[in-house]
């Protein structure tokens, strides 16, 4: 706060408003620091992100294996159909 105080005082901003510009703006940053600190990502937040990822994505797998075994089993019994219609 003083750099902006003697920034203020640099540039012939009157005396007595120069420390209250100071200030406000001391707060305002103080108060936009603390929102951006709010609003980052720790470790433990990406840890939890990915422990949700991998259980969906191994959900995800699960539902595709399921749906090629249905698949070739309908392809299977599609062939098998086939080739019962040719001999007889």
């Amino acid at each position: 706060m003083t750099r902006i105080l003697s920034i203020l005082e640099a540039a012939q901003i009157e005396p007595p408003k120069a420390p209250a510009i100071a200030e406000s703006l001391g707060i305002a940053f103080s108060a936009q620091e603390d929102d951006l600190t709010k609003r980052l990502m720790t470790k433990l937040d990406g840890a939890e992100i990915r422990r949700e990822l991998e259980v969906k994505i191994e959900g995800t797998k699960a539902e595709i294996i399921k749906g090629m075994f249905l698949f070739w089993i309908g392809q299977v019994a599609a062939t098998v159909a086939i080739v019962k219609f040719f001999i007889r």
